[in-house]
């Protein structure tokens, strides 16, 4: 019984401790705590660190890119040169129209843009896919008001802080401040830092499960559609890149095949046309010098885009209209 009463207590406190450490630290920033004054955590928080951008941004931005990461590619000296514009990169990671709409109205507050391009993933309106818990966390989540109260709530037990990654991240960060220097992967405009090229195009983050247009999410999109009439502002919309054995694998199977269809008929109903990069035009390009894995291009690879969406260049990529 002493052994029992004894293992409880010291299990007790090393998880209290351990925990304790994660919150303090603080690691993917879902508290906002930074008791410690860190400048930098393990995971770059792109949603606080693009909203300070774009809040003290100094320069006159009239073309906006909003995406998930896999938009983070898209240079904007490129967009730049092809719209003769001047261009931020608003993409985050695993970005939804939640995301879309918040930034939108940031965007408005203190720009007059004239161009917005929007990225759209797949899973990006399925109603089985949640929104990011970072949204909720950063100062974006202000701009939605649509957001019930009770998920702007954060629970103290957090499943993602309940990992033994969560602590590694938080020794990581310790580390990086203290004796390490601090490398962010946004540069300025919101460009993304070059990497090494992967020795080969894997399937990655693909999703067999349910899929169901996520009806809330449409009115948002169909909100940043009012608001851009509105203001006269362009919306460019795209599907995010695959590669052609992502798109292969989603089409081999008959109800991800009809979802497909039915988020590009969705976006092609609200937009008007949709830039379409989910499609065989993709088979050529199924290599390490344009994509990192399979939902996420290269730098390369993203001028071909814009460059093929300006009609600079013939390349991948279908123009579907009502």
């Amino acid at each position: 019984m002493q052994f029992i009463y004894n293992f409880v207590l010291t299990s007790s406190i090393l998880f209290g401790s351990l925990y304790g450490l994660i919150l303090s630290v603080d690691p993917y920033n879902k508290f906002g705590n930074n008791p410690f004054g860190f400048e930098t955590k393990a995971v770059d928080f792109a949603r606080v660190n693009k909203f300070n951008q774009v809040e003290h941004g100094k320069k006159d931005y009239t073309a906006f890119i909003m995406g998930s990461s896999s938009a983070h590619r898209y240079l904007t000296k490129e967009l730049n040169r092809l719209s003769g514009l001047i261009s931020y990169n608003y993409s985050t990671q695993s970005a939804t129209p939640e995301d879309f709409l918040a930034m939108t109205r940031h965007v408005l507050k203190k720009y007059k843009p004239k161009l917005l391009i929007l990225s759209f993933d797949f899973e990006g309106l399925n109603k089985n896919v949640k929104t990011d818990d970072m949204f909720y966390a950063s100062p974006l989540k202000n701009y939605l008001k649509e957001v019930p109260k009770e998920e702007l709530k954060t629970d103290l037990f957090n499943n993602s802080y309940l990992t033994l990654e969560a602590l590694g991240d938080s020794f990581k960060v310790i580390w990086v401040n203290l004796l390490g220097k601090a490398n962010h992967a946004y540069l300025e405009d919101g460009d993304h830092r070059y990497e090494p090229a992967p020795k080969t195009v894997k399937i990655d983050q693909f999703s067999g499960g349910p899929y169901e247009i996520d009806q809330t999410r449409v009115t948002y999109l169909r909100t940043i559609k009012t608001l851009c009439d509105q203001n006269g502002i362009k919306i460019i919309a795209l599907t995010s890149p695959l590669s052609i054995e992502h798109v292969r694998r989603l089409e081999s199977d008959p109800a991800l095949k009809k979802s497909l269809h039915d988020f590009k008929n969705t976006l092609i109903t609200i937009y008007g046309e949709l830039w379409d990069f989910e499609n065989e035009t993709l088979a050529p390009f199924n290599d390490v010098k344009f994509f990192r894995n399979s939902n996420h291009a290269t730098h390369d690879f993203s001028t071909l885009v814009l460059e093929r969406i300006f009609g600079k260049k013939d390349g991948p990529g279908i123009l579907l209209k009502k």
